[in-house]
Protein backbone atom coordinates (compact mmCIF):
# COMPACT_ATOMS: atom_id res chain seq x y z
CA UNK A 1 0.00 0.00 0.00
CA UNK A 2 0.89 3.38 -0.57
CA UNK A 3 2.34 6.12 1.87
CA UNK A 4 -0.27 6.87 4.76
CA UNK A 5 -2.83 9.83 4.55
CA UNK A 6 -3.65 11.57 8.07
CA UNK A 7 -6.70 12.77 8.48
CA UNK A 8 -7.64 16.35 10.05
CA UNK A 9 -9.41 16.92 13.73
CA UNK A 10 -12.93 16.86 13.01
CA UNK A 11 -16.74 16.33 14.64
CA UNK A 12 -16.98 13.51 11.81
CA UNK A 13 -13.64 11.50 11.66
CA UNK A 14 -15.39 8.51 11.31
CA UNK A 15 -17.25 10.19 8.05
CA UNK A 16 -14.01 11.32 6.75
CA UNK A 17 -12.36 8.07 7.24
CA UNK A 18 -15.49 6.15 5.61
CA UNK A 19 -15.15 9.63 2.44
CA UNK A 20 -11.04 8.35 2.16
CA UNK A 21 -11.27 4.38 2.53
CA UNK A 22 -14.13 4.49 -0.32
CA UNK A 23 -11.81 6.73 -2.51
CA UNK A 24 -8.67 4.60 -2.10
CA UNK A 25 -11.16 1.48 -3.17
CA UNK A 26 -12.20 3.26 -6.26
CA UNK A 27 -9.15 4.99 -7.21
CA UNK A 28 -7.63 1.26 -7.15
CA UNK A 29 -5.27 2.87 -4.37
CA UNK A 30 -7.12 -0.33 -2.02
CA UNK A 31 -7.35 -3.69 -3.36
CA UNK A 32 -9.18 -6.91 -2.80
CA UNK A 33 -5.12 -8.05 -2.78
CA UNK A 34 -4.54 -6.02 -0.07
CA UNK A 35 -3.95 -6.76 3.82
CA UNK A 36 -6.48 -5.36 6.04
CA UNK A 37 -6.71 -4.76 9.82
CA UNK A 38 -8.66 -1.72 11.67
CA UNK A 39 -5.34 -1.27 13.68
CA UNK A 40 -3.14 -1.01 9.61
CA UNK A 41 -5.93 1.19 8.57
CA UNK A 42 -6.31 3.38 11.69
CA UNK A 43 -2.47 3.52 12.04
CA UNK A 44 -2.59 5.19 8.38
CA UNK A 45 -4.85 7.52 8.74
CA UNK A 46 -3.63 8.73 11.88
CA UNK A 47 -6.63 7.88 13.70
CA UNK A 48 -7.65 5.50 16.72
CA UNK A 49 -9.79 2.03 15.44
CA UNK A 50 -13.25 3.25 16.68
CA UNK A 51 -13.72 5.86 13.66
CA UNK A 52 -12.28 3.48 11.40
CA UNK A 53 -14.67 0.91 12.77
CA UNK A 54 -17.66 2.91 11.93
CA UNK A 55 -16.44 3.64 8.41
CA UNK A 56 -16.14 0.07 7.72
CA UNK A 57 -19.27 -0.80 8.66
CA UNK A 58 -20.25 1.53 6.20
CA UNK A 59 -18.73 -0.01 3.86
CA UNK A 60 -19.53 -3.54 4.36
CA UNK A 61 -23.59 -2.00 3.89
CA UNK A 62 -22.40 -0.65 0.56
CA UNK A 63 -21.02 -4.17 -0.13
CA UNK A 64 -17.21 -2.56 -1.10
CA UNK A 65 -16.11 -4.50 2.09
CA UNK A 66 -16.64 -8.08 3.08
CA UNK A 67 -15.10 -10.17 5.28
CA UNK A 68 -14.21 -13.65 4.42
CA UNK A 69 -13.90 -14.73 8.53
CA UNK A 70 -14.64 -13.09 11.40
CA UNK A 71 -11.40 -10.94 12.17
CA UNK A 72 -10.12 -10.29 8.39
CA UNK A 73 -11.22 -7.95 6.20
CA UNK A 74 -10.85 -7.50 2.37
CA UNK A 75 -12.11 -5.09 -0.40
CA UNK A 76 -14.80 -6.71 -1.57
CA UNK A 77 -14.69 -9.06 -5.01
CA UNK A 78 -17.71 -8.48 -7.27
CA UNK A 79 -19.39 -11.17 -10.03
CA UNK A 80 -19.62 -10.09 -13.36
CA UNK A 81 -23.44 -10.06 -12.75
CA UNK A 82 -23.14 -7.18 -9.82
CA UNK A 83 -20.32 -5.79 -12.48
CA UNK A 84 -22.89 -5.45 -15.01
CA UNK A 85 -26.09 -4.33 -12.76
CA UNK A 86 -23.58 -1.65 -11.12
CA UNK A 87 -23.17 -0.29 -14.65
CA UNK A 88 -26.53 -0.20 -15.41
CA UNK A 89 -27.24 2.27 -12.06
CA UNK A 90 -24.07 3.98 -12.97
CA UNK A 91 -25.68 4.92 -16.31
CA UNK A 92 -28.69 6.48 -15.02
CA UNK A 93 -27.22 8.13 -12.14
CA UNK A 94 -24.60 10.02 -14.81
CA UNK A 95 -27.18 10.61 -17.19
CA UNK A 96 -29.07 12.17 -14.41
CA UNK A 97 -25.64 14.45 -13.87
CA UNK A 98 -25.17 15.46 -16.93
CA UNK A 99 -28.67 16.57 -17.33
CA UNK A 100 -28.73 18.80 -13.89
CA UNK A 101 -25.07 19.96 -15.10
CA UNK A 102 -26.28 21.02 -18.67
CA UNK A 103 -29.26 23.08 -16.82
CA UNK A 104 -27.13 24.36 -13.29
CA UNK A 105 -22.98 24.28 -15.04
CA UNK A 106 -21.67 27.71 -14.39
CA UNK A 107 -19.52 28.63 -17.59
CA UNK A 108 -16.51 28.06 -15.65
CA UNK A 109 -17.47 24.63 -14.78
CA UNK A 110 -17.95 24.08 -18.46
CA UNK A 111 -14.73 25.56 -19.68
CA UNK A 112 -12.75 23.12 -16.94
CA UNK A 113 -15.17 20.30 -18.52
CA UNK A 114 -13.65 21.54 -21.76
CA UNK A 115 -10.43 22.18 -20.81
CA UNK A 116 -9.92 18.02 -19.66
CA UNK A 117 -10.82 17.22 -23.17
CA UNK A 118 -9.16 19.20 -24.76
CA UNK A 119 -5.95 17.72 -22.72
CA UNK A 120 -7.17 14.15 -23.62
CA UNK A 121 -6.88 15.19 -27.09
CA UNK A 122 -3.49 16.39 -26.75
CA UNK A 123 -2.35 13.67 -25.26
CA UNK A 124 -3.20 11.63 -28.24
CA UNK A 125 -0.04 12.76 -30.38
CA UNK A 126 2.22 11.46 -27.62
CA UNK A 127 3.90 8.26 -27.28
CA UNK A 128 1.53 5.24 -28.17
CA UNK A 129 2.36 3.69 -24.37
CA UNK A 130 1.19 5.80 -22.42
CA UNK A 131 -2.00 6.46 -24.14
CA UNK A 132 -4.04 4.06 -22.44
CA UNK A 133 -3.35 4.94 -18.88
CA UNK A 134 -3.06 9.08 -19.77
CA UNK A 135 -6.09 8.94 -21.36
CA UNK A 136 -7.75 6.52 -18.78
CA UNK A 137 -6.98 9.46 -15.65
CA UNK A 138 -8.05 12.21 -17.76
CA UNK A 139 -11.37 10.39 -18.28
CA UNK A 140 -11.83 10.04 -14.75
CA UNK A 141 -11.35 13.51 -14.43
CA UNK A 142 -13.81 14.30 -17.15
CA UNK A 143 -16.30 12.85 -15.39
CA UNK A 144 -16.01 13.76 -11.73
CA UNK A 145 -15.99 17.42 -12.98
CA UNK A 146 -19.61 16.52 -14.82
CA UNK A 147 -20.78 15.00 -11.99
CA UNK A 148 -19.50 18.08 -9.64
CA UNK A 149 -21.31 20.18 -11.52
CA UNK A 150 -25.02 18.81 -11.12
CA UNK A 151 -24.38 19.87 -8.05
CA UNK A 152 -25.97 17.38 -5.93
CA UNK A 153 -24.01 15.83 -3.06
CA UNK A 154 -26.70 13.03 -2.89
CA UNK A 155 -25.63 11.96 -6.39
CA UNK A 156 -21.84 12.15 -5.84
CA UNK A 157 -22.38 9.69 -3.14
CA UNK A 158 -24.41 7.39 -5.45
CA UNK A 159 -22.13 7.58 -8.32
CA UNK A 160 -18.95 6.83 -6.08
CA UNK A 161 -20.42 3.51 -4.97
CA UNK A 162 -21.47 2.27 -8.83
CA UNK A 163 -18.13 3.13 -9.94
CA UNK A 164 -15.92 1.35 -6.67
CA UNK A 165 -14.60 -1.06 -9.35
CA UNK A 166 -14.48 0.57 -12.25
CA UNK A 167 -10.83 1.46 -12.62
CA UNK A 168 -10.13 -2.26 -12.06
CA UNK A 169 -12.07 -3.37 -15.07
CA UNK A 170 -10.38 -0.69 -16.95
CA UNK A 171 -6.66 -1.29 -16.14
CA UNK A 172 -7.53 -5.12 -17.09
CA UNK A 173 -8.85 -4.27 -20.33
CA UNK A 174 -5.46 -2.18 -20.89
CA UNK A 175 -3.44 -4.93 -20.27
CA UNK A 176 -5.15 -7.14 -22.22
CA UNK A 177 -5.37 -4.92 -25.17
CA UNK A 178 -2.22 -2.19 -25.24
CA UNK A 179 -2.14 -0.75 -27.90
CA UNK A 180 -5.25 -1.90 -29.33
CA UNK A 181 -7.38 0.29 -26.45
CA UNK A 182 -10.39 2.12 -28.28
CA UNK A 183 -9.18 5.32 -27.16
CA UNK A 184 -10.32 7.65 -30.33
CA UNK A 185 -14.01 6.29 -29.56
CA UNK A 186 -14.54 7.33 -26.13
CA UNK A 187 -13.23 10.51 -27.10
CA UNK A 188 -15.81 11.27 -29.54
CA UNK A 189 -18.19 10.45 -27.20
CA UNK A 190 -16.83 12.56 -25.00
CA UNK A 191 -17.04 15.44 -27.70
CA UNK A 192 -20.86 14.68 -28.55
CA UNK A 193 -21.51 15.12 -24.16
CA UNK A 194 -19.50 18.62 -23.96
CA UNK A 195 -21.25 20.09 -27.15
CA UNK A 196 -24.74 18.81 -25.57
CA UNK A 197 -23.56 20.80 -22.15
CA UNK A 198 -22.40 23.53 -23.62
CA UNK A 199 -25.85 24.06 -25.60
CA UNK A 200 -27.93 23.66 -22.38
CA UNK A 201 -29.55 20.89 -24.38
CA UNK A 202 -30.12 18.79 -21.06
CA UNK A 203 -32.22 15.76 -22.57
CA UNK A 204 -29.68 15.05 -25.00
CA UNK A 205 -26.45 15.13 -22.56
CA UNK A 206 -28.51 12.59 -20.33
CA UNK A 207 -29.21 10.46 -23.02
CA UNK A 208 -25.63 10.61 -24.55
CA UNK A 209 -24.07 10.30 -21.45
CA UNK A 210 -26.20 6.72 -20.08
CA UNK A 211 -25.30 5.57 -23.56
CA UNK A 212 -22.05 6.34 -23.23
CA UNK A 213 -21.22 4.90 -19.65
CA UNK A 214 -23.40 1.22 -20.47
CA UNK A 215 -21.81 0.90 -24.09
CA UNK A 216 -18.09 1.73 -22.07
CA UNK A 217 -18.82 -0.68 -19.11
CA UNK A 218 -20.01 -3.50 -21.53
CA UNK A 219 -16.45 -2.89 -23.06
CA UNK A 220 -14.74 -3.40 -20.43
CA UNK A 221 -16.85 -6.31 -18.24
CA UNK A 222 -16.55 -8.08 -21.55
CA UNK A 223 -12.95 -8.13 -21.45
CA UNK A 224 -12.91 -8.99 -17.33
CA UNK A 225 -14.61 -11.78 -18.51
CA UNK A 226 -12.22 -12.96 -20.84
CA UNK A 227 -9.55 -11.98 -18.55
Amino acid sequence: MKASRRLKVSPSLSNQAYLVLREMITSGELTSEDPITERLLADRLGVSPTPVREALRRLEHERLMERPGRKTLQVARPSLRRLYELNQVEGALRGTAARLAAQQASDAELQAIGDVLQVSQDRLEGPEEQRAEETLAQTRRFHSLIDRAAHSETLLDMIATTTAFDMTARRRAIELLGERYPVTEGLRQHEEILAALLARDAGRAERLMCDHIREAGEFFLLHAEQG
